[in-house]
């Protein structure tokens, strides 16, 4: 019996001490356990530190995104006070142009009447110079422009004037040039069938078709019939009077071409041109009156 007891007691001791084994063991495992949860927790420490830090500097960038947010708000507000100020100064600018506009148009559509005014009276001025132009040295004469002398009947019925658009004053050199090759002085004068009016009316005519602008010159005398010669209007020495009116019979001379010194109240006075002023032929005829046909 005690034997028994003993044997019990000793398989008790076996017992206890397989419990303590495998309590020492759990108590192991669960040492390891914790220790890993201890390094897990250290981990997760050091994890939240950093979110933490993190967390810190993203609060102070917010921060500063925040400061930086409300002062480009400010600047924005500063900015919205500045267009709106802008945008009135752009409206009453608009609304000066528009003015200014209106008066702009008022002013070109005075400059465009002045404009036609004053083209209107080029106009004038060029008729009026035109016309002054054919009076200069022409004292005491009358002067026409675009008429057909009224020596139209008898033996002048086939007088007719040839202008040419495109004609203009000669030189004193180049009208001596025409002159000298022009040959109406040969004509010979025959009574009423080529007389002074044939002559002046074939030089004038020469003269147009030669280029040259020719006027053609009635002389009205106190104790003699008309007389009918031609003018130049020179560039060089003004106005020139030419008589080419031939003889009845052929001349000696050469050429009968004179110029002619015209004057109401004086006697006319011709000179030879070729040579030049070689003789002088003058008579008692006193001039009356002149009539200048352009």
């Amino acid at each position: 019996m005690k034997r028994a007891g003993i044997i019990l007691g000793i398989v008790i001791l076996i017992g206890c001490a397989v419990g303590l084994v495998f309590t020492f063991r759990a108590l192991g495992a669960a040492q390891d356990t914790l220790d890993d949860t201890r390094a897990t927790l250290a981990q997760v420490q050091v994890e939240q530190q950093d979110t933490a830090a993190s967390l810190e500097e993203t609060r102070n960038e917010l921060t500063a995104t925040t400061a930086t947010l409300e002062q480009t708000l400010q600047t924005l507000a500063e900015q919205q006070r500045e267009a709106e100020k802008y945008s009135q100064l752009y409206e009453d600018a608009a609304d000066e142009l528009d003015d200014t506009q209106e008066q702009l148009d008022s002013v070109e559509d005075r400059l465009a009447e002045s404009e036609k005014e004053n083209q209107e009276l080029q106009v004038l001025y060029q008729e009026i110079q035109e016309k002054l132009d054919l009076y200069e040295d022409t004292l005491g004469t009358q002067v026409f422009s675009g008429v057909t002398p009224p020596y139209n009947t008898g033996y002048l019925a086939d007088l007719s004037l040839a202008d040419n658009a495109s004609a203009h004053n000669p030189t004193y050199k180049e009208l001596l040039d025409f002159l000298y090759e022009d040959a109406t002085d040969q004509n010979l004068y025959v009574d009423d069938v080529y007389m002074c009016g044939s002559f002046a009316r074939d030089l004038h005519n020469n003269a147009e078709a030669h280029g040259i602008r020719a006027a053609f010159v009635a002389i009205h005398f106190y104790n003699e019939l008309p007389h009918a010669i031609n003018a130049f209007k020179t560039t060089d020495r003004g106005l020139v009077f030419i008589d080419v009116t031939g003889t009845r019979e052929p001349s000696p001379v050469s050429r009968l071409d004179t110029k002619v010194e015209l004057a109401k109240d004086r006697i006319y006075q011709a000179t030879f041109l070729f040579p030049e002023g070689y003789i002088i032929l003058e008579g008692d005829k006193i001039v009356r009156s002149i009539e200048i046909y352009w």
